[in-house]
């Protein structure tokens, strides 16, 4: 029976994960989506974790918005409300999990998990593992990672980088050993790999414009993977209950009409899907942009520009002059602003590309970006703004870190820790006049109050 604060989740669902990165995880998710959709079957598909490669990679197959769920910055009852938000039309929800499966927050737990997501959401898991170069091992480590933990609900196994010849000997080996069944393979092939870059995956807008690798990798699933074996799993999932919000959006709305400029295009791509939302369910109108090809800021009341690859269009960026001109002058008055990694790094005073080539950026900000050799930052974060508005106090912020390009100025408006290390601070974050800037990609929920302020500030409620 369903509570009347409670909704209910009973779309099947399936969690592929694997025993470590480089195990072929998006590969074999990207395949069996596409599988799926020629199939007509309606998925919804998600990223276990922060990153927002993969999502791209997922929206690509699909055609449809995809995001990310995250035990670190949402607990259970969110992370099935955005479950049942998303999944209304859905006969199939696929999750796609992060590094190793049990790989958690510090590399010393569970926290924020593979595992975790599967626990909160009650999802059964198909673990991929790469046989290259292994043979009966390979049960002892499918084996040893099932009963690491008795709740671990990994039910089946798929194999990656392994000869048709091979298969058909090892899947019985691994069967009798395991008790699960061995839902097919992928042979070795280098068409299959994804290539590397920052995140760790190449920008699928470069990679999937030709759909090649897509279909590639589909027809390869069609053959030689067990789509209905996966579906069977999948409807094994338990029914989620899940208690309503009574959240802040509910309380904070903007004023009619409210705009919000999002730089969005092949420079500023990274955004967590549920920040946008959020600004949405608060009222407000998100007006998408290019500072690439745009000749200025469209008539809005705040913006906010997002994480991506700026550095790869340093040269662009620079030239359009009037885009630069116009945001400064915006920010200048005092319109409300949100910049992360790659939108810091553009309104600061210069930033230097790939080859050490430096370009002037917008220059509202006083910090010069920089290429270093090694990453600078990596992993989830907690930030305590230090300034002494009253929406601030007490505010913990959560947000994620990666990038191999510093600043000559990331900030004081914030102490910084490691979930793990929080006696160990550092300091980040800009605030100046409107805007407030640093390198952490910040998740707005459980903060509501602190962006709803944010965003409505003005010149009047500056620090001076």
């Amino acid at each position: 029976m369903q509570h009347k604060n409670n909704i209910q989740v009973n779309t099947p669902r399936v969690m592929f994960a694997a025993t470590r990165s480089g195990s072929g995880k998006t590969t074999v998710t990207c395949g069996v989506l596409a599988a799926l959709k020629k199939q007509n079957i309606k998925v919804q598909a998600y990223k276990c974790g922060p990153d927002y490669i993969d999502p791209m990679f997922h929206r690509t197959v699909l055609g449809i918005d995809t995001g990310n769920l995250d035990t670190f910055f949402a607990d259970a009852d969110a992370i099935g409300r955005i479950l049942a938000r998303d999944t209304k039309d859905a006969e199939l929800i696929v999750m796609e999990g992060v590094m190793g499966y049990y790989d958690g927050v510090g590399g010393t737990t569970t926290m924020a998990s593979s595992y975790e997501l599967s626990k909160v959401t009650k999802t059964p898991v198909v673990l991929i593992v790469d046989a290259k170069g292994a043979s009966v091992t390979l049960a002892a480590i499918i084996r040893g990672i099932m009963e690491y933990k008795k709740d671990s609900r990994i039910v089946g196994v798929i194999l990656n980088r392994v000869s048709p010849m091979f298969y058909s000997r090892i899947k019985h080996v691994i069967e009798t050993e395991c008790g699960i069944p061995v839902l097919g393979y992928l042979p070795e092939d280098a068409s299959f790999a994804v290539p590397s870059r920052h995140l760790g995956l190449l920008q699928p807008d470069e990679m999937l414009k030709q759909r090649d690798w897509v279909e590639t990798v589909a027809e390869a699933a069609r053959k030689t993977i067990d789509i209905d074996g996966i579906l069977e799993i999948a409807a094994q999932a338990e029914m989620l209950q899940i208690q309503k919000a009574t959240g802040e959006t509910e309380k904070s709305k903007f004023p009619a009409g409210y705009r919000i400029g999002v730089a969005r295009d092949a420079a500023f791509s990274f955004y967590y899907r549920e920040n946008l939302r959020m600004l949405e369910d608060m009222g407000a109108t998100l007006v998408y942009f290019s500072p690439l090809t745009d000749a200025h800021v469209s008539e809005v009341d705040a913006l906010i520009f997002g994480g991506g690859y700026p550095e790869l269009y340093a040269k662009q960026l620079y030239e359009n002059q009037s885009m630069r001109a116009s945001v400064w002058q915006a920010l200048e008055a005092g319109m409300p602003c949100h910049a992360e990694c790659g939108g810091f790094l553009y309104l600061g005073k210069s930033l230097a590309d790939a080859e050490g080539n430096v370009y002037e950026m917008v220059g509202f900000l006083d910090g010069a970006g920089f290429r270093t050799e090694r990453l600078q930052r990596f992993g989830y974060v907690e930030l305590a703004p230090q300034e002494a508005d009253a929406f601030a106090v007490n505010t913990v912020l959560r947000g994620h870190e990666f990038h191999y390009w510093d600043s000559t100025d990331c900030g004081d408006a914030c102490l910084a820790w490691k979930p793990l290390s929080k006696q160990k601070t550092y300091p980040c974050m800009v605030k100046k006049k409107g805007t407030f800037a640093g390198f952490p990609h910040l998740y707005y929920a459980g903060a509501e109050n602190f962006f709803y302020h944010l965003f409505l500030n003005s010149t009047e409620n500056e620090n001076r």
